[in-house]
């Protein structure tokens, strides 16, 4: 006699967007720990008690999900978390018409629309007629923010409030205004003891302001030392076996201890009181 058998609910599902984060999410569910199966959002359904958005918006029949929609929209209308970002001056002077941009005379600016990624869509601007120019071509909804000559530039990978892990970007033209790994750039791995606290610091502000489970901040200097907030990512790219094996260990802790936010210790600590409980047995929690 034959017996059909369902497979086994799987502790969590990864769903990702279409063409973004296949490899990311993958490795996460392999190297995890727990039973999580990592699927494309428009595949069918599988049932599981706990579900990870990995920057895809579709609706999911279940409650108990890590990254809701409403967050991932929420950072990915640039624009709209710029404000946010500009309001608390964690970012760049940022302004929101041309009007304002000219008012401020703070040349050179840049411009990009509401939705952007991947380095795209972006607009230096010298003078009024080009920022008329770039404008035009970005529509409504667009910001015009200060143009910072980078020193270097950082991305903090956050989860609940933590830092799972921090990359340095390493441009292939330190002239670019993006540092992006998609324009030929790299991610180099920062050991805990060499986090730049000051830009860690300011990317778990930026974070909390999210309403996101998980993201990556992304974070640059100038030459001063000064720290600006660039962007929140909701579906960071893990290119290193290091980050992707770091955010398994966050989803599994996520599985077994829930997604509340994880508050910082107020008195000095060093990387450890920033660093996820699910990273480092050093972790300050009190």
């Amino acid at each position: 006699m034959f017996v059909n058998k369902l497979p086994p609910i799987p502790n969590a599902v990864i769903l990702r967007r279409r063409k973004l984060g296949r490899t990311s999410v993958r490795e996460i569910a392999r190297k995890s720990t727990s039973n999580i199966i990592a699927l494309r959002s428009d595949r069918d359904f599988i049932e599981s008690p706990l579900y990870f958005r990995w920057g895809c918006t579709e609706t999911i029949p279940c409650n108990n999900v890590i990254n809701t929609a409403r967050s991932i929209h929420e950072v990915n209308d640039k624009t709209r978390f710029r404000q946010t970002l500009n309001e608390e001056g964690l970012c760049p002077a940022t302004y929101f018409s041309v009007t304002e941009a000219e008012t401020a005379n703070e040349y050179p600016y840049v411009m990009r629309p509401r939705l952007h990624s991947r380095g795209r869509h972006l607009y230096v601007c010298n003078d009024l007629s080009e920022l008329e120019r770039a404008a035009l071509t970005c529509g409504q909804g667009y910001y015009v923010s200060k143009l910072i000559q980078k020193a270097a530039e950082y991305r903090a990978f956050i989860a609940q409030g933590r830092v799972v892990c921090v990359a340095q970007k390493t441009p292939s033209n330190p002239q670019d205004v993006a540092w992006n790994v998609a324009r030929g750039g790299r991610f180099d791995n920062v050991r805990f003891d060499n986090w730049p606290l000051k830009c860690v610091r300011m990317s778990v502000e930026a974070f909390n302001l999210s309403n996101l489970d998980f993201g990556g901040v992304d974070v640059m200097t100038d030459s001063s030392g000064a720290a600006y907030i660039i962007e929140i990512n909701s579906a960071p790219s893990l290119t290193s076996e290091y980050r992707q094996t770091c955010f398994a260990k966050v989803f599994d802790y996520i599985i077994t201890h829930g997604k509340e936010r994880i508050p910082l210790i107020k008195s000095k600590g060093g990387y450890r009181k920033f660093v996820h409980p699910a990273i480092s047995d050093r972790a300050r929690l009190e």
